[in-house]
């Protein structure tokens, strides 16, 4: 069976108040982890701030289509790259505002430590794979508001990027056994200090999944049941720790991919376990990731 690789990529989810610019985002299963990979997925998240008052509650939603690619240059090493275009809404109880823009592109690199479909040519029913790595987000996305303009949504977390160059260490592990298999990873970002003066707290991030995988014809389909759990550090603005932004939460995922050898198509959801982001008084709800992609 082919394996599997659990990524995360762009910042997507919510632990600053009022919106989602700076966490981590599930990417769900990548099968057939040792062959190259195009594909474009579209994500839709939302948020409500201040929910139980009638006159701060704010509801955000965001729309993320975004192209991916991975790659192998030389043998063990797999780089990926993520470009993301946002399409964001913020609703009050006094209007609508909408953003759109390109947000902040992400590439990756991670080194094969060992995977037993490179390493072998005897089949077994059991497999494993290591990488590790990391990489950089740029701040190709806009990052840039004036409090004093009632038109724009002066929130940092609103805005299509965060305005900083940030560094990613991650670690992904999988195994198979027969047509089960286990994916997880743990990624560590580094965020730095933009030209505004404002920095994103660190952030720690992983996933488990379990999945199986049942045969029909050409087709593999590939259901998955999992976890995301993410901890973001508080902010920091002109040096000054934000006590309201930061936060955690653990989120149930289940997902279904499809993939032949030169295709793959999939979905998967998310709905929150337990979270407590922004001091309490940002919730968020269920997620939303569709995919395709073509192997070669």
């Amino acid at each position: 069976m082919a394996a599997v690789l659990t990524l995360l990529s762009t910042p997507l989810m919510a632990c600053d108040i009022c919106g989602c610019a700076n966490s981590g985002s599930y990417f769900g299963l990548m099968p057939q982890s040792h062959k190259s990979l195009v594909g474009v997925r579209y994500q839709h998240l939302r948020f409500t701030t201040h929910a139980d008052s009638k006159v701060l509650r704010t509801e955000e939603q965001f729309n993320v289509t975004e192209l991916y690619g991975r790659f192998f240059p030389i043998k063990r090493v797999q780089v990926m790259a993520f470009v993301p275009y946002r399409s964001d809404r913020q609703h009050t109880s006094a209007d609508t505002k909408r953003q759109n823009g390109l947000g902040d592109i992400t590439v990756l690199a991670n080194y094969n430590i060992f995977n037993s479909l490179m390493d072998t040519e005897a089949s077994s029913a059991v497999t494993h794979t290591l990488m590790v790595g990391g990489g950089v987000k740029l701040p190709t996305g806009r990052f840039k508001f004036d409090e004093n303009d009632v038109t724009q949504v002066a929130n940092a977390n609103f805005q299509p990027g965060t305005g900083s160059t940030d560094f990613i260490l991650n670690a992904f592990y999988t195994m198979n056994i027969s047509e089960w298999g286990l994916a997880t990873n743990v990624s560590r970002k580094f965020n730095t200090t933009n030209a505004q003066d404002y920095r994103f707290g660190d952030q720690l991030y992983g996933t488990v999944d379990v999945y199986r995988s049942l045969t029909l014809g050409s087709l593999t389909f590939m259901p998955s049941l999992g976890l995301y759990a993410e901890h973001s550090e508080h902010g920091r603005q002109h040096g000054v720790v934000l006590e309201e932004t930061g936060g955690k939460m653990l989120n149930a995922s289940l997902g279904l991919s499809l993939f032949s050898n030169r295709w793959t198509l999939g979905a998967h959801g998310q709905l929150p376990v337990t979270q407590r982001s922004a001091s309490g008084h940002v919730r968020a709800y269920e997620r939303v990731l569709v995919q395709v992609g073509w192997l070669f």
